[in-house]
């Protein structure tokens, strides 16, 4: 301690005794930085995202976030969620199946295991099928079986399918000797898709083919196997050696037309064929993402191929292997009034060759348009030419938008805007792709565009009688008119617990904001057009016992957190407590963390020489002006769009910075670049931002300069005449490593002023005065500049000056810096300088008066890394956060030592890895664990004073959010509405679920009793509320069983109708179509399983 001449007062009276202090964890916020597999549920509105680790997490609305754990934290890869019985079901690497109830995921899942492992090919295609019709789970084994599970009774259900491949290849064996049959692989199961308007019907893929199976008569009612002929070109095209060979490529995906007369496949070898339901002999089409009909044989490319010996010439270089269509999904869009839908979206992953981006396609299919055939011929069996063509012509693209990712894409999910109906693919808003970037793979969700209205091409009418004349023939044409889509889908928000990969967070600082500028600064409203995604499932509350400390939150400082991501953005986030107040009647309204993505800022925008990686980022508090630092050197600032901003004037000769007003970054967003000041020859160390229009930077070569935001100009300040060449180089050539803004005195000028100090590496110390020109009205620096011997190695962050008798700090702010322009006060108030570095602090009278304390830490074996000066109830004390993590309290302005405090209850298990990253002058901080990766795994919220204080895990409700789910689409019909009939099984009732459930079960199915579960506040209401709640609750199931029936008699009656008027219209056709089917019985293909 040294010799004090002025008597100070104590600062820290306050905040001496242990029990003033409470240290707590608040809240975490958790990554999901390896999911594997993901899943949406229209009808719950709620995401599942399943990882590597074998966590599940279940994400709905504002605060709706629930997690559970496999077992064995095995990796998850089929996960789906269950709206008819609010169930969770999951299959992990080690096949067994999970079953969770989304009414309470507290409970043990119900777990099963079958004697074959369930399929799931390649992590992608998901032999699992559930229906919101019904609540049986269809499993696809690795035998070859498909089980089905009761979710309702939670058991296995007696109904078992056979291989049916197995049954398809005994019963051709007989008459055709075909040893492609035989080959490995092509009996396993590899999706199960239902039929999208007939629950009797399942489309059952196999490696060699696809299968489809009546459910109730348990037949086969038709294979279909994709033969690549000898010299056709298929999905490898004339380059490859199995060219004059048949080819049996294997099935990877399918995906049904909403119509349901059509499907397409996937095939290994990169192609798609497009058959129709009624005719297994012959697809429409086989295609790849560039040609057509590649499995017509070409005979001019083949000459060629032949003459060159099976090698390929074209343009003298090896093309790459295609890809495999790992996946298909058919898109349908509520677009026109005719039963049979409009224009629709055919979208596949794969298929592209190795060399070309990583994507998406989504081809926009023509809407189908058949005629009324006319009646069939006694010789003539199978589908009519008209109707043949018709169905060709709409698989023929017009137009095609490619959906472009930051790395390979492992997988996609449709998001419908409401139905749960054809697979999860009616009316989709958005499209979510799993990548990989950055060794980790992240989630990226971009605007599904919906078919524009699009005129058919010429010469594609269905009525025109030559067939090659057809415009498929005329290749070049075809694929010239298949024009790319000029409107680029726009991203959407995914919640951040999913910010991974690219998109994760690798550095993340926490602010406090006055209640005004928190208000300029979130109270706009979010962009239009670039959203969050719309999950609004579920409900979230805190408890209500806490609800009387909760509302103590209006009060509380207004926070923001603010967080650096890889995809070169700047994130803004409200972490305002304020945000959680809420109960059980008043749900949560917004997530804590809120993220405020109009604020986004985004470098990627400017047109740098390298890829920018942000080393730090300042906010200030009053004007909300905002400085980023790279890491390069160079610096940017960015202003909030308001409408008092002017825009920046180019300066004549100015060679120093660049003014970005012409820099066009992403619609909507409030922050705009202003100006960047670049690395030159000297890179620049630090950077500090004022409330005032300074900018103060400082250089790797000891230089300082000031950006002043009026003009905009750069200060620069005049070079002071030194006796010694060697103590210029001790003061000037050494490293700037600390600068701050204050507006007070110095020992020698009793002046208020703005002052900017600026401390180098070895210690020393310059105190810069910013004075105002009289005559120019502009600002430049004082002749004069203060010269201190501080301490050496200053941290980021160490220096404060502070009010010697009240504590406060004195900012470069607007307050103090209309005080400093008033006239007369000859005796301001003295202040405290105190400084940090990783050994110690020292606190110093007016910046550059006497010393008054100096103190080196206590720990000497753990690394100070943040210090801070910490209010609480007018009291101040200096407090120094190192890597143990311990919390060391000193007092002001004496620096004696008062407390030691222990972190490591906050950092629990993650104590090694866990690290304070920021924290600010009420006592809360947070701290992060990093992953092996170098993104954040977690940030932890923690505060000093605990007391009082509310940020519990809300308590939260999955499922009380759940819309209707509609009855299950009926058949229509291929042609026309005046055509008699649905062409599709014709005359026959549609099977309801509840049939499909009977049938599944079995006769012995247990009747299970309505589910009563009751939440955490119903135990806390008095027992004539129970009675209220119970009378309430009979009244409900009264009217919803009353609901249901009227809902069913109409469903009933509607199919009475309609299949009354198909009779009517059926019966001037029934002899032509009892001869057709006499005629397809009598053909190989239908069998009597």
């Amino acid at each position: 301690m040294f010799g004090e001449r002025h008597v100070l007062a104590d600062l820290s009276t306050g905040q001496r005794d242990p029990d003033d202090w409470e240290i707590g964890r608040l809240r975490t916020v958790d990554y999901l930085l390896d999911p594997r597999v993901l899943t949406y549920e229209p009808t719950l509105s709620l995401l599942a995202v399943g990882t590597a680790s074998g966590l599940i997490c279940v994400v709905g609305g504002p605060g709706v976030e629930s997690s559970v754990q496999t077992p064995e934290g095995s990796s998850v890869k089929i996960l789906q969620l269950a709206a008819s019985t609010d169930k969770l079901v999951a299959v992990d690497e080690r096949d067994q199946l999970y079953i969770w109830n989304l009414k309470d995921l507290t409970e043990p899942p119900k777990s099963t295991k079958f004697d074959h492992a369930i399929k799931c090919a390649s992590d992608q295609s998901l032999a699992v099928m559930l229906s919101p019709s019904h609540t049986h789970v269809f499993l696809a084994l690795q035998s070859g079986e498909i089980r089905t599970y009761d979710l309702l009774c939670l058991k296995k259900s007696p109904y078992v399918i056979p291989n049916l491949w197995n049954m398809f290849q005994a019963k051709i064996a007989s008459s055709v000797v075909d040893p492609m049959h035989a080959m490995p692989g092509c009996n396993i199961p590899i999706d199960l898709v239902a039929h999208p308007r007939d629950l009797n019907l399942i489309f059952v893929a196999f490696g060699g083919g696809v299968v489809l199976y009546d459910l109730s008569s348990r037949n086969i009612l038709r294979v279909y196997e994709l033969v690549i002929p000898a010299g056709a070109p298929g999905g490898g095209g004339y380059h490859q050696s199995e060219v004059l060979t048949h080819r049996w490529p294997s099935v990877t995906s399918v995906a049904i037309h909403p119509a349901g007369h059509f499907f397409a496949v996937g095939y290994t070898d990169g192609c798609i064929a497009f058959w129709a339901v009624e005719d297994e002999d012959q697809p429409l089409m086989v295609r790849t993402s560039t040609n057509l009909d590649v499995n017509v044989i070409n005979g001019e490319e083949l000459e060629k191929f032949l003459q060159n010996e099976g090698r390929s010439e074209e343009k003298g270089t090896n093309l790459s292997e295609r890809q495999p269509i790992y996946r298909v999904a058919w898109c349908g869009f509520p677009n026109s009034s005719d039963p049979r839908g409009g224009a629709t979206a055919f979208v596949f992953l794969g298929g592209d060759r190795n060399n070309d981006p990583c994507r998406l396609t989504v081809h926009t299919m023509p809407a189908l348009n058949c005629p009324e055939p006319p009646a069939p011929s006694g010789s003539n069996t199978g589908l009519h030419a008209s109707i043949r063509k018709a169905m060709r012509l709409s698989v023929i693209p017009l137009e095609t938008t490619y959906y472009l990712s930051s790395g390979p894409v492992y997988d996609f999910v449709i998001f419908p805007k409401s139905s749960p109906h054809f697979s999860g693919c009616w009316d989709p808003i958005a499209i979510l792709s799993l990548t990989t970037a950055s060794d980790l793979r992240m989630v990226e969700a971009r605007q599904f565009l919906a078919p524009k209205m699009i005129s058919p091409r010429p010469g594609t009418d269905a009525q025109n009688n030559s067939e090659h004349s057809d415009v498929v023939h005329n290749l070049s044409a075809t694929l010239k008119d298949m024009a790319l889509s000029g409107e680029e889908p726009l991203p959407m928000h995914i919640p951040s617990k999913l910010y991974s990969g690219l998109g994760g967070v690798y550095c993340a600082q926490l602010l406090t904001l006055e209640r005004s500028m928190h208000g300029v600064l979130v109270g706009q409203q979010l962009v239009s057009g670039d959203a969050d995604l719309p999950i609004v499932g579920g409900s979230a509350w805190i408890d209500d016992k806490r609800l009387s400390e909760l509302r103590l939150s209006r009060s509380h400082p207004r926070r923001i957190l603010i967080t650096c991501h890889r995809d070169l953005t700047v994130r803004f986030h409200d972490a305002s407590p304020q945000l959680l107040i809420s109960s059980s009647t008043s749900p949560l309204q917004k997530n804590f963390p809120f993220a405020i993505h109009d604020l986004t800022i985004d470098l990627s925008c400017l047109l740098l020489s390298t890829a920018p990686e942000v080393a730090t980022v300042q906010l200030a508090p009053e004007s909300l002006e905002c400085v980023v630092l790279l890491k390069s050197g160079d610096l940017l600032v960015y202003q909030l769009n308001t409408t008092q901003v002017n825009p920046p004037i180019e300066i004549d000769g100015n060679k120093e910075f660049v003014l970005l007003g012409n820099v066009t970054s992403r619609p909507g967003m409030r922050y705009h670049p202003f100006l960047m000041l670049p690395r030159g020859n000297v890179s620049l160390t630090c950077c500090a931002l004022s409330d005032i229009g300074f900018i103060g930077v400082g250089y790797i070569d000891g230089s300082i300069a000031v950006i002043d935001l009026r003009g905009p100009s750069l200060l620069r300040p005049q070079r002071q005449k030194r006796q010694s060449k060697l103590l210029v180089r001790n003061q000037d050539t050494d490293p700037v490593v600390s600068l701050t803004w204050t507006v007070s005195a110095v020992s020698i000028d009793a002046q208020l002023a703005v002052r900017l100090i600026a401390i180098h590496e070895s210690g020393n110390t310059q105190v810069f005065k910013i004075i105002r020109d009289p005559e120019s009205s502009s600002y430049n620096f004082a002749q004069d500049v203060s010269r201190v011997e501080g301490l050496p190695n200053v941290m980021q962050g160490g220096s404060f000056v502070i009010d010697s008798q009240k504590g406060t700090t004195w900012r470069a702010d607007r307050s103090r810096f209309a005080a400093s322009l008033q006239s007369g006060d000859s005796n301001p108030a003295r202040c405290l300088w105190v400084t940090a570095s990783a050994k110690g602090a020292r606190c110093m009278l007016d910046i550059s008066g006497e010393r008054i304390s100096k103190v080196e830490w206590n720990s000497k074996k753990n690394k100070v890394e943040h210090v801070q000066v910490i209010e609480k109830n007018n009291s101040h004390v200096l407090v120094a956060f190192n890597d143990k993590p311990e919390a060391m309290v000193y007092s002001l302005p004496y620096l004696e030592h008062l407390h030691t405090f222990s972190l490591a209850k906050i950092c629990e298990k993650y104590i090694l890895f866990a690290r304070i990253v920021s924290v600010d002058e009420t006592g809360d901080f947070i701290a992060s664990r990093r992953h092996e990766s170098g993104v954040l795994e977690q940030i932890i919220f923690g505060t000093l004073f605990k007391t009082r204080r509310v940020y519990d895990h809300p308590i939260v409700n999955l499922t009380s959010f759940h819309r209707e789910i509609p009855p299950y689409p009926q058949p229509v019909s291929i042609g026309p509405s005046s055509l008699l009939g649905s062409w599709f099984r014709f005359g026959k009732p549609i099977m309801t679920g509840e049939q499909l459930d009977a049938l599944l079960a079995g006769p012995d199915r247990p009747i299970i009793p309505p589910d009563s579960v009751q939440t955490s506040q119903d135990t806390t209401t008095g027992h004539g509320l129970d009675v209220t709640q119970t009378i309430e609750n009979a009244r409900s199931g009264v009217y919803n069983r009353l609901n249901d029936a009227l809902a069913e008699r109409g469903e009933i009656l509607g199919n009475i109708e309609q299949r009354i008027d198909s009779l009517q219209q059926g019966s001037k056709d029934m002899v032509a179509q009892a001869k057709r089917l006499a005629t397809e019985q009598s053909a190989r293909r239908w069998f009597g399983f």
